[in-house]
């Protein structure tokens, strides 16, 4: 088997705290608090790690919090490379509902502002580690001062180092690395894919069908689109399929893309074929939905393979 490595450019912190009775302007309750390394490759390789896949964290890390954040990665058992940036890691919030009655809310904080070189050192050593057969994702925005083809130079240098390549950019990074021949997945939602060339005054169904099929075109070998809790449309045999797997109570939807991210290298890895690999995607986000982490998140993603639905979208 090969191996997971997540790349990730703008890391943080995710702070959150269990809270009852908020109302803005009154009294709340805060009744727990605590905070994990995040970005979404460091949350795509916590929940792979829980999966039991081997797995490698590579980020950028503010410079006076490297220490810390090396030690917490170290902690949970997340093998990991970290460089050092200048500048402050950012803290994003999540509040959480203690009562389970809403979906957690998630508040993003503003992320670096680098030179281009200050991510060399990084992709130097990803480049230098991958070995034919990993999986490597490329995870989330790219920082302030970065060129829009970062992504897209490195998925080149990766495929052609043997590596298949899953991108979850945004915006102008995600555009760029569209052309790039040999890209095994995106992993855009509805929201991301209307800043394509002309597909953001469509209806939804018309729009997802279009970004499948441009996906298809440029060549990705499991062209697919998340829907967030309606689970994910795929280009299969020139149709469209939607797939899922239902979640009766959601108690967290901050970071189910990592979650779907890291279920689909899962599946890569293991060598299934590519509806397999959405089935174990969508199971890990399930499990990732449902509130669970390690192992617990392991085991019910397991069960939750067989409850993975797939039909044809009619238009």
């Amino acid at each position: 088997m090969g191996i997971l490595r997540t790349v990730t450019l703008n890391t943080g912190y995710d702070d959150y705290y269990s809270v009852s009775d908020m109302h803005w302007g009154g009294l709340g309750r805060m009744h727990q608090f605590h905070s994990v390394c995040s970005g979404k490759g460091v949350s795509c390789a916590r929940t792979a790690h829980a999966l039991g896949l081997p797995t490698k964290a590579y980020a950028l890390v503010g410079e006076a919090d490297l220490a810390h954040y090396s030690s917490s990665l170290a902690a949970e058992g997340i093998d990991h490379h970290l460089v050092a940036v200048d500048g402050r890691t950012r803290h994003n919030l999540t509040l959480v509902d203690a009562t389970g009655e809403h979906v957690a809310a998630h508040f993003v904080a503003a992320g670096f502002t680098l030179e281009p070189e200050a991510v060399d050192p990084l992709v130097e050593a990803v480049l230098a580690d991958v070995q034919p057969g990993d999986v490597v994702t490329l995870n989330g925005s790219t920082p302030h001062g970065l060129p829009d083809q970062t992504w897209a130079d490195l998925a080149r240098f990766l495929i052609r180092r043997g590596a298949r390549v899953i991108v979850d950019a945004q915006k102008a990074a995600f555009r760029s690395a569209l052309d790039i021949d040999g890209i095994t997945a995106f992993k855009p939602n509805d929201e991301e894919i209307r800043e394509l060339p002309g597909l953001g005054d469509l209806p939804t169904d018309e729009r997802v069908e279009q970004a499948l099929r441009m996906f298809a075109a440029a060549g990705v070998q499991i062209p697919l689109v998340s829907m967030g809790a309606d689970g994910l449309r795929w280009w299969r045999d020139g149709a469209v399929v939607a797939m899922d797997c239902p979640v009766e109570r959601p108690m967290q939807s901050v970071m189910a893309g990592d979650a779907l991210v890291a279920g689909i290298a899962w599946g890569l890895l293991e060598g299934r074929g590519d509806e397999d690999a959405l089935r174990h995607g969508l199971a890990a986000a399930a499990a990732h939905v449902e509130g669970l982490t390690g192992h617990a998140l392991g085991e019910r993603a397991r069960a939750r393979i067989r409850d993975v639905r797939v039909r044809p979208v009619s238009r």
